[in-house]
């Protein structure tokens, strides 16, 4: 794999981690604001499971966070000059 590839798969990564913590914010306004009682999931506006979002938000974070730290601890493995 080439360096700049290499580069553009990390930076990718780190993006979606972002936009993940940013939607999982997102969502918990959402559920804050959009659900009956504290404990309901169900939004009355959209009728999505807002906790089933939340929870696979986590999982595309941790997912993103176990390749990016794969690919920065075996760089020397992957990058090929």
């Amino acid at each position: 794999m080439r360096k700049t590839m290499y580069n553009t798969i990390i930076s990718l990564l780190i993006l979606i981690i972002l936009v993940s913590v940013i939607g999982i914010i997102n969502t918990q306004v959402s559920l804050k604001y959009e659900t009956g009682s504290s404990k309901e999931c169900i939004s009355i506006v959209t009728g999505r499971d807002l906790c089933l979002w939340i929870k696979s938000l986590k999982i595309i974070i941790i997912v993103c966070l176990i390749l990016t730290s794969g690919m920065i601890s075996f760089r020397y493995k992957i990058i090929r000059d």
